[in-house]
């Protein structure tokens, strides 16, 4: 019984993917206490990663708060007078 195409590049692939931090050392806590530069660059990092959502959330509802504003504001005289509305 043969495999299948797929299942070689399936198997390949995982294979790689299983080896891959041992080639490449990619251990994130192994070298973090080694350098201040790096602990700090730790630091920074999850503190601009531990914002940005909040960040981006918070522009997303200040722009509708705003453009809110704007629609009501443009609004506005043509509910008190319709003819300003017929331009």
């Amino acid at each position: 019984m043969t495999l299948s195409l797929r299942a070689r590049i399936a198997g390949l692939g995982a294979a790689l993917c299983l080896g891959a931090p041992e080639l490449a050392q990619a251990c994130s806590v192994c070298t973090s206490g080694a350098e201040d530069a790096n602990r700090l660059a730790f630091i920074l990092t999850t503190i601009f990663l531990s914002t940005l959502p909040l960040l981006m959330l918070g522009t997303v509802i200040w722009w509708l708060w705003r453009r809110t504003r704007q629609l009501e504001r443009d609004a506005a005289p043509t509910a008190l007078n319709p003819s300003l509305g017929a331009r």
